[in-house]
């Protein structure tokens, strides 16, 4: 069963700082800014998803403000990346300001 939390604050008020608190082997961030964040070992913790030489996807970050993309990649690590055990995205309000 899956549950929905939500982290809601003034700009600055330490939001995607508090992911430091989450192990990176069971986190999936998808950033909707794509912009790098505020945690220690940003880069080397969070590798950008991608496709290896066995044609599986690897990683744990994806960079997009595309709804679409966005519940793709859900979908795809619920059924295929069973260790994730939260996915984050981070920064959604650009989703509902964002124009189309």
């Amino acid at each position: 069963m899956a549950e929905l939390g939500a982290i809601v604050g003034e700009s600055g008020s330490g939001k995607s700082t508090s992911l430091r608190n989450l192990n990176p082997k069971e986190t999936f961030i998808i950033n909707v800014a794509g912009k790098n964040l505020p945690i220690k070992n940003f880069k080397k913790n969070y590798i950008q998803l991608t496709i290896n030489e066995n044609k599986e996807f690897v990683g744990n970050l994806y960079n997009t403000s595309s709804i679409d993309k966005i519940n793709q990649i859900i979908k795809y690590v619920s059924v295929k990346m069973p260790h994730i055990k939260q996915i984050i995205i981070d920064d959604s309000q650009y989703l509902m300001a964002k124009k189309d």
